[in-house]
């Protein structure tokens, strides 16, 4: 088993026998949340420092189905990540948790905050996608040519793909030399879209399949209070997705920020998970 400096991982059990990596960071008594990762993504995506530590937060991520430890579940829908964040808190005792998702794990993060009122305190999403068919949005406005194509081929379905996802493996071995990040997050980031890999392309084409479909939630559902940051210049998720999302849900707060979909960002994050994760006090 791969592991990851200072992180926990293990490996939880879903009622229909699936497995679930997961991995812990942070204080052990901080106030607890999910951190889901985008695609592709895997356990290991978290803040390299010691950022959890000196804001009291105990952050739980993990592999949705594909990647990483995770079993594959084809078909799956972006709703069925409420599920598996259930069984994960249930595992470790969670009563009450905040929920943040990046990028592609922005729509979990919301069908965990629709479908577990009573569970999750807070929710935020951070350069997320909206809903391919959404409603008075013009999905392509302001991204760019590649990320275009891969929505396209998910639209065509898992074969067209597979070529999205070697240009993501080329591009993550070559060190991603397009990002403009400290040398810290940047290793982070590799080691987490390494692991991502560990079953190939399962969880990427997976992930892309359940975004073009319907979500199987209503994003009305979501009513804990909700904030949504956007990035300035980002064409991978333009921030017309994150306004449009807020003007879907009853109680959410834009945020806009300067850079792109991957940069530097990181103190305005630390302050959103800060939010998110003390929710519960």
């Amino acid at each position: 088993m791969r592991e990851s400096a200072g992180g926990q991982t293990s490996i939880v059990t879903t009622p229909d026998g699936r497995r679930l990596g997961v991995c812990v960071w942070g204080d052990p008594g901080g106030a607890p949340m999910f951190w889901l990762h985008g695609a592709p993504g895997s356990r290991f995506l978290r803040e390299p420092g010691d950022g959890y530590l000196r804001h009291r937060l105990q952050v739980f991520t993990y592999d949705r189905p594909g990647y990483g430890l995770s079993t594959r579940t084809p078909g799956r829908r972006v709703v069925d990540s409420a599920a598996d964040v259930r069984v994960i808190a249930d595992a470790y005792g969670l009563e009450r948790f905040g929920v943040t998702g990046v990028s592609a794990g922005g729509p979990s993060a919301l069908a965990a905050a629709a479908l577990l009122p009573d569970r999750v305190s807070r929710c935020a999403v951070v350069v997320g996608v909206a809903p391919y068919a959404a409603e008075g949005l013009d999905f392509f406005a302001g991204m760019d040519d590649e990320d275009r194509r891969e929505w396209e081929h998910a639209v065509q379905g898992e074969a067209a793909l597979e070529a999205d996802w070697q240009g993501i493996l080329e591009w993550v071995n070559a060190g991603m030399p397009d990002v403009e990040v400290p040398d810290d997050i940047r290793v982070m980031l590799m080691e987490t879209m390494q692991e991502a890999g560990r079953q190939g392309s399962a969880g990427f084409v997976d992930d892309l399949l359940s975004l073009v479909r319907d979500w199987g939630f209503a994003l009305e559902d979501v009513r804990v209070p909700t904030r949504i940051m956007v990035a300035r210049d980002d064409t991978s998720a333009p921030a017309a997705h994150g306004e449009w999302i807020a003007h879907q849900l009853p109680d959410a707060e834009l945020i806009l920020v300067d850079g792109g979909h991957i940069g530097p960002r990181h103190k305005a994050e630390m302050q959103l998970m800060t939010w998110v994760g003390h929710g519960f006090a």
